[in-house]
């Protein structure tokens, strides 16, 4: 099949691949909020491994927004999380104890995971899904500071909780497939790439029902 013009430009083409991954990984509760803390804070392998349930701060803090807590060699930092991730994170937590890890995946297996939910002709991994969420988020910094390192850095003042609601897709719903416009954009897009036209495959492949699909497509 061919592809559009547009899923040629790189920064559409990280976009989509993101959006593909966070949508096809939503049938595991535990694989979509290990992807969603990954786009959501840019979490690393490391920050996976040590977050544990006491880290998911259950009350948002004093400025309304739920933050976690990640550490990696020793090193701390706090990171806003979206509203959606934030709840997902807390049902999976809901039945461990403070200090028992929220995904007990190795290193190798969060990898195969992600591989798993890439887009066709596509292999992420924790790492290369953490640089195409930093490429989207600079674009859209424009000149202004540089949020992702303030993200990377725990910096939580300033205007960075500002840039995430307003740009960040997860914080602004652009990730998800809530709003029937962005959605049915995406699955559109979704069709061209995979080269599935079928409505009810396009449903079982996203966890949708095949009524939305076909509304969707015909949008």
């Amino acid at each position: 099949m061919q592809i559009s013009d547009r899923m040629k430009d790189e920064l559409m083409r990280l976009d989509f691949d993101i959006h593909h991954i966070s949508v096809t990984s939503r049938k595991s509760s535990l694989h979509h909020g290990m992807v969603r803390l990954i786009i959501s804070t840019l979490a690393t392998g490391d920050e996976l491994e040590n977050l544990v349930k006491k880290d998911v701060r259950r009350n948002p803090d004093s400025s309304g927004r739920y933050v976690v807590r990640l550490t990696s060699a020793g090193k701390s930092r706090i990171a806003y999380v979206d509203r959606r991730t934030h709840s997902i994170l807390m049902e999976i937590c809901r039945d461990r104890r403070n200090r028992e890890r929220v995904f007990p995946f190795s290193r190798e297996e969060m990898d195969s995971i992600l591989e798993i939910y890439s887009p066709p002709g596509k292999q992420y991994d924790v790492e290369s899904l953490r640089r195409a969420v930093i490429k989207i988020l600079r674009d859209c910094s424009f000149f202004d500071e540089d949020y992702v390192s303030m993200m990377l850095e725990g910096k939580t003042e300033g205007k960075l909780a500002d840039f995430l609601e307003d740009f960040h897709p997860f914080f602004s719903g652009m990730w998800d497939l809530d709003d029937d416009e962005v959605a049915a954009d995406f699955v559109k897009l979704y069709s061209e790439v995979t080269g599935i036209s079928s409505p009810d495959r396009i449903a079982e492949n996203l966890g949708e029902s095949e009524a939305r699909i076909r509304k969707l497509l015909e949008f």
